[in-house]
This record gives structure tokens, C-alpha cells and sequence, in this order.
């Protein structure tokens, strides 16, 4: 699916990006009010926003990350669905399908926190109306800080996309919760990164061979100009939390040579400049 997917060797694993679609915002709607913005960029700003998923096939593991599914997240007429008759990329099932990735195979399904762009493609809508688990044989893993939010709390009481999300997941008996650094298979563990939500993780892909390791990083960072100022950050993030884990991954990142996945900016590189840091596409 050209201009959809993009696939990569990293190590011993085989890394491939899938665009789920967009999202149009404004500046305003995302960045913490009084923050001192870059310069050619004002509150009215347009911010385009990718959304991707991705998958890690590494040793026997199958494993997804972030599942969306765009129709469900931004049906038409959603505020944030491009205008102009936008058409999205093809369902993240039939782009993993088409990738040679069946859902039946996937063991793992990291959740890298609990907002709906990255959620709600975890379950699937059946013929009889009903939602089920997308990944019939998985495990998903979820930041327990999310799991036990207020927020998520109620919103698994009254939010039909929650309920039929991560809803399903719990009762389904399917979702593990993470609250410490852990490895769901050989060369892939869970790191918890919270400050975009209570539970937000990253993922340390590790693989055998030669080359840097991956970093898949969810939203600790939404835009390259928040790795040039990590104090730009997103209005419902909580600030010093948040830049606590952005001021480690980024000593981390940059340290390693790592690649770098982000759930809005697909793939690149920390790299330390004079006054900090910077994001190189890869």
C-alpha cells in the first residue's frame, strides 16, 4: 500500500509504520495556554497531525502498537477530519493483512496510553453489533495509571468509544497492567513514561544484531518543536511529571543513537544541538 506503510530492518526485528489518517487542529487546541511558541508559529496555526500504528515482529512475538481505527475515531463531519472530502488510508486490519500480518497471529497488543487515537482500534465491531477483542490471541498491555485514572473510571461508565474499547479489554479478561519497567517478550519491554496520562508507557525494542536500538514512544512528544522545548507540551499533560520523562528518554535517546518512533511524527532521531535537542527524521 504505497505511501500507507513504511517497513525497516532493525537488528533482528522487522519494524513497519502504518498511517491510520489525520487529524487537523489548531495550536491552541493542543499546547498548554502561556506557552512562549517558536518563532512562524502563532495560536491559530494549523497543526496536521498523523496518526500511526505500528507492528514488531521480533523471534516468535507478533506485536502490535497503537492500534486506531481512523473511521471510528473521526467518522465524517468530525471536527478534526480534514475537510475536502479527505479519504484515509485503507483500516489498519486490512494494512496489517496486506503487510503478511494476520490479527489471528498477533501475540501483543502495547497500548502505549489510554487516549482514543491510539485505543480504539484494539477491539473490533462484529456482524450482531457487538465489539471483541481485534486480536483474538493477544495480551494487551496497558499502563496501570490509566487503567485506574478517575478519567478512565468514569469514562468506562458512559463514553461509548471507551466502553467498547478498552471497556471490552477488561472484561474480556485480555489486558495486563504495567506500573514498572517490564519485558512482555525477549527484546521488547515496557518502560512507564507518564505526564501525557497517568500511565503512559514507552516501548524498548532491543533486538539481537547489529544496529541502534527502537524507541516507539506514543505521544511523549507530539511535535518536532517540542523536542526543541520540551516545555511545549500538550494542555492536559501534567508539566513536571512530564518533563521528567521527556528529560530522561531524550539523555537516553540520544545517548544510544536510537531510532525513534512517535505516534504523530512516524520515525527519526534525538540529536543534541548547542541549546539542547532536536528531532531528525530518519
Amino acid at each position: 500500500m504505497p505511501g500507507y506503510s513504511r517497513r525497516i530492518g532493525v537488528g533482528d526485528a522487522v519494524f513497519t509504520v502504518f498511517e491510520a489518517g489525520k487529524l487537523t487542529m489548531k495550536v491552541s487546541e493542543i499546547v498548554r495556554e502561556g506557552t512562549e511558541l517558536p518563532p512562524g508559529v502563532d495560536w491559530d496555526s494549523q497543526a496536521d497531525l498523523p496518526v500511526y500504528s505500528a507492528h514488531i515482529s521480533l523471534g516468535g512475538a507478533s506485536v502490535v502498537l497503537d492500534p486506531c481505527d481512523y473511521e471510528a475515531l473521526c467518522p465524517p463531519g468530525q471536527p478534526w477530519r480534514p475537510r475536502g472530502g479527505y479519504v484515509p488510508p485503507p483500516p489498519l486490519l486490512s494494512q496489517l493483512s496486506e503487510a503478511g500480518v494476520r490479527a489471528e497471529e498477533v501475540t501483543h497488543v502495547i497500548i502505549t496510553h489510554s487516549h482514543l487515537d491510539h485505543c480504539i482500534g484494539s477491539t473490533a465491531r462484529g456482524e450482531g453489533g457487538s465489539y471483541a477483542p481485534a486480536f483474538p490471541r493477544a495480551r494487551y498491555y496497558l499502563g496501570a495509571g490509566d487503567w485506574n485514572s478517575d478519567e478512565t473510571r468514569s469514562d468506562l461508565q458512559g463514553v461509548p468509544d471507551v466502553m467498547n474499547s478498552l471497556g471490552v479489554l477488561g472484561a474480556a479478561g485480555v489486558l495486563t497492567l504495567i506500573d514498572r519497567q517490564t519485558e512482555v517478550t525477549p527484546g521488547v519491554t515496557i518502560v512507564p513514561a507518564p505526564g501525557e496520562s497517568p500511565g503512559h508507557q514507552v516501548v524498548r525494542v532491543s533486538p539481537g544484531g547489529a544496529g541502534p536500538s527502537l524507541y516507539c514512544i506514543g505521544d511523549l512528544f507530539h511535535e518536532p518543536m517540542d523536542v526543541a522545548d520540551p516545555r511545549i507540551m500538550a494542555a492536559w499533560n501534567d508539566p513536571e511529571t512530564n518533563l521528567r520523562s521527556r528529560a530522561r528518554f531524550l539523555a537516553e535517546a540520544s545517548t544510544e543513537d536510537a531510532l525513534v518512533f512517535a505516534g504523530h511524527m512516524s520515525l527519526g532521531r534525538i540529536r543534541r544541538t548547542p541549546g539542547g535537542y532536536a528531532w531528525e527524521e530518519a
